[in-house]
């Protein structure tokens, strides 16, 4: 527990105790990880969230990336596989859930490798920045879902109580804005721990990073598609 209570308070402090060798005393970031993953994907059975799961209806009509490329894939499989698209929806749904608990560590090194191209002259040995992009994916996943759900539902009972709308609450824009803002916030003040960098250019890269965080997770999306079609 004090382990989770200093990757939200103190960001970048368990990757810098980490880098020093002060590590018995802390979850190993791989286990804390695998921990965390398992509290949300725990919280999206009860919540329905879909960030990280992504459906077959998503792919193909909540996407601004490949959706061309989607529609194809997936109209070649149905003429192959000589079924329909529910039949094959209901499939898809079923094993891209179970993937996704896997592939789901695939953002790890895509954020290591950034912080890598970033920060290269700061930290000599890659699996450093595998720690600092761990420590940040377990933040997300408490962000995502722990907090996240119990902020939602709370505001949506207030605004029930006094008769107000929820659309503010169930906004995907609004909600997503909000999200990136703690991710700047987080990751500002995490690579300044972690990488001892200067303010405004760990300020600049935060920024850029929180803003093109869900576009980044748009490729692993984009291999979860690939992976559960092929086996489907």
């Amino acid at each position: 527990m004090r382990t989770l209570w200093l990757v939200v308070s103190k960001p970048g402090f368990l990757s810098c105790e980490y880098f020093h060798g002060r590590r018995v005393r802390y979850t190993k970031p791989l286990q804390l990880f695998l921990f965390l993953n398992v509290v949300y994907y725990f919280s999206i059975t009860l919540f329905s969230a879909t960030t990280f799961t992504t459906p077959l209806a998503t792919q193909l009509h909540m996407n601004n990336y490949y959706p061309a490329y989607a529609s194809r894939r997936v109209d070649h499989k149905l003429q192959k596989e000589q079924i329909s698209y529910a039949a094959l929806e209901a499939k898809y749904n079923e094993k891209t859930s179970v993937l996704s608990k896997t592939l789901i560590f695939l953002l790890i090194p895509i954020f290591a490798l950034l912080f890598y191209g970033l920060f290269f002259k700061k930290r000599e040995y890659f699996v450093e920045h595998l720690v600092v992009a761990t420590h940040f994916w377990c933040f997300n996943l408490i962000l995502l879902g722990v907090v996240l759900p119990i902020i939602s539902l709370a505001l949506i009972w207030m605004s029930k109580a006094v008769h107000a709308s929820a659309a503010y609450v169930t906004d995907d824009g609004v909600t997503s804005a909000v999200l990136q803002l703690c991710f700047g916030v987080y990751l500002f003040v995490m690579l300044r721990k972690a990488y001892d960098a200067s303010w405004w250019y760990c300020g600049i890269t935060a920024s850029v990073i929180a803003w093109s965080f869900f576009h980044i997770v748009w490729v692993y999306r984009f291999l979860l598609f690939e992976v559960t079609l092929r086996v489907v």
